[in-house]
């Protein structure tokens, strides 16, 4: 689940200038422009945890484009998770807008937060985002951890998250294949009382996007198809004539197609592909393919039939077939929910005052292209040693699918075919997380340094923060 909302969005102007104010509590100086008097009057009401505290300043001095109810509670609930904010450094700064970094004390935490103001008095906050991040570089410790250090600084994190209620699942962190931290906890299912284990089966959500792109370069591999290929040529009988002349495989890939995002769809029970086929192809596109980045679900369905038209088999036996079992997969699948599999986690979703709700009546009853598997912390370690060994594709074909093709406009993270990359204190990162109601999920590569970190979780506070810590810890104090 995402941690940012946004109110209104508005341009950042990277200009320092202005005198200075000091935020309560903050650890450095805040710019004395009506962006930072915004910024800083929001951190002395959030850092003051009180709910009427922050009621009040929203209601006052943002423009009400919004709920203040909910606002307040979700900034609430982000106080509780993270803790009291310091601000580390300020990004940059303008009269109308602020974006500032800063550390939650005492998770360690780190997030971007951006304010932009209306440009006449009283200057009210019209845009608000706040983003989850590592530490600056140039914060970072010198000195490199070891494995055992790690190991003490991941416990005592987790623990904390989970005497707060803000873990539940299982995570994994591995050097060249080896695991040196496993550990579950929260329960897989709150009715029953059974706990997480290592081995417990976690819809996988969008990770398993990564399942798709990878059957769609092993067939391209084969010479069945190609990256440039448009939909019509594969799908002759594709009745939206310009998605089928227009959008190619690459397109589709990277989330440039113009094909709408589409909805995480429970389908009503379908269990084929081809129920879900009107879905995807009534719908005008967007935008010209190739124009922007626009996250699809729909694009990955269809990705999965034109795998069905080429192969020859379907969806869920072509990922079965060629990339579980060569992987020594074997607690990963498209199960059908309803014949009750065994050791699968069931995901609880916020409900209202504090509660959770089971997920049950929220997913499809068989997972898809883009989403909605299981599987365990192993069998994605698994996965991930059949990439670096080529079991499943070629050096050459791994190349080309962990090659960033276009910017996600989301700090410094590009697309490439199926994967995301990024670059964090000079060391390359493939990862792809995944969410939905009572399901958050992280996988993060490290090729260059042969690290593999898989986080699956079955509740709806996001580990993309514990992701950011361990990216923090595993690479400072390298070259």
């Amino acid at each position: 689940m995402s941690r940012a909302f946004w109110f209104l969005t508005a341009a950042l102007a990277i200009i320092l200038c202005g005198s200075l104010v000091k935020a309560e509590g903050a650890g450095v100086a805040i710019p004395d422009t009506p962006a930072g008097k915004q910024f800083a009057a929001w951190l002395n009401a959030f850092n003051a945890c009180k709910r009427e505290t922050m009621r009040q300043f929203l209601a006052n001095h943002f423009e009400k484009t919004f709920s203040v109810e909910d606002v307040t509670d979700e900034l609430i609930k982000l106080y509780l998770n993270d803790g009291r904010y310091e601000v580390r450094k300020i990004a940059a700064s303008s009269p109308s807008a602020i974006t500032a970094i800063v550390e939650a004390i005492p998770t360690g935490f780190w997030e971007e937060i951006q304010v932009t103001v209306s440009s006449q008095p009283p200057d009210n906050i019209e845009g608000f985002i706040y983003h989850p991040m590592g530490a600056p570089v140039e914060l970072l410790p010198h000195k490199k951890l070891t494995e055992s250090e790690i190991r003490r600084s991941i416990d005592a994190l987790i623990t904390q998250l989970v005497a707060s209620d803000q873990f539940s699942g299982t995570i994994l962190v591995a050097k060249d294949g080896k695991p040196f931290y496993e550990h579950a906890c929260g329960m897989a299912s709150r009715a029953w009382k059974i706990p997480n284990r290592v081995d417990t089966k976690f819809n996988v959500a969008s990770v398993g996007k990564m399942f798709t792109a990878v059957a769609i370069a092993q067939l391209v591999e084969q010479g069945k198809l190609s990256y440039g290929d448009t939909v019509g040529k594969i799908l002759p009988d594709y009745p939206n004539r310009d998605v089928a002349q227009k959008v190619t495989v690459h397109h589709l890939l990277t989330h440039t197609s113009g094909i709408k995002p589409g909805a995480f769809n429970s389908g009503q029970g379908f269990r084929t592909l081809q129920e879900y086929h009107p879905v995807v192809m009534k719908d005008a596109l967007q935008f010209e393919p190739g124009d922007r980045f626009e996250y699809s679900n729909d694009g990955y369905l269809l990705l999965g039939l034109i795998i069905e038209k080429v192969s020859g088999q379907s969806y869920y036996d072509y990922v079965r077939d060629h990339i579980f079992q060569p992987a020594g997969m074997t607690n990963t699948d498209n199960y059908e929910l309803d014949s009750d599999p065994p050791n699968l986690a069931m995901g609880y979703m916020d409900g209202p005052n504090g509660t959770r709700r089971n997920n049950i009546f929220m997913l499809p009853v068989k997972g898809l292209p883009y989403g909605s598997g299981y599987s365990t912390v192993e069998d994605m370690l698994k996965f991930d040693v059949a990439l670096r060994s080529h079991t499943l594709l070629s050096a050459e074909s791994l190349d080309v699918v962990w090659t960033g093709r276009i910017d996600e406009g989301d700090h410094a993270t590009q697309s490439g075919y199926g994967f995301d990359i990024k670059r964090y204190n000079g060391t390359r990162i493939i990862e792809h997380g995944g969410g939905w109601v009572g399901i958050t999920n992280q996988m993060d590569m490290y090729p260059d340094l042969g690290y593999t970190v898989v986080i699956l979780t079955n509740i709806d506070d996001s580990p993309r923060q514990l992701a950011c810590k361990l990216r923090e810890w595993l690479t400072q104090g390298t070259p």
